[in-house]
């Protein structure tokens, strides 16, 4: 069955947004001051493309979870833009906030991978692969993170 263009498009947004996170946490621990931060509004700039496939997705009539998914994974977004980019806050090390904004972090990224499995299994495997690749570099990058913090 081929892949429609928005089907397509969304596997690419899926895709481009795990290896964007996977180049944050690794720009975070050994990159340039302030990599990090570009790299993040490329993160944001996602939202165009997710809106555009969302809006179609209602007018083909697409399963009501994937909407709900869409608009959950555009929502994250939008959060992070407003926690990094617009109020600037710190908010990584408050667990009353970073808390809920991880859990909100894998729901979101749960739906790349379930609308992505839906799409097409070979690409659901290719997006699952890059998930568990950048949970296995946020894992280490955090763990070095630590080991600097104890070694001052």
């Amino acid at each position: 069955m081929a892949i429609s263009f928005f089907d397509g498009l969304f596997l690419f947004v899926a895709i481009s947004l795990n290896i964007k996170i996977i180049l944050i946490f690794l720009a975070r621990y050994r990159g340039p001051e302030g990599l990090e931060h570009k790299i993040g509004y490329l993160v944001i700039a996602c939202i165009i493309p997710l809106i555009i496939i969302l809006i179609n997705y209602l007018l083909i009539g697409k399963d009501l979870w994937i909407l709900i998914y869409l608009i959950i994974i555009i929502s994250f977004l939008i959060f992070e833009m407003i926690l990094d980019y617009i109020l600037k806050l710190n908010f990584r090390r408050n667990l009353k906030i970073v808390v809920p904004y991880t859990l909100f972090y894998y729901v979101a990224f749960w739906g790349l991978l379930a609308i992505s499995f839906v799409i097409d299994l070979v690409f659901g495997f290719i997006v699952f692969s890059i998930f568990m690749l950048s949970v296995v570099v946020t894992i280490y990058t955090h763990k070095k993170e630590k080991n600097k913090m104890f070694k001052k």
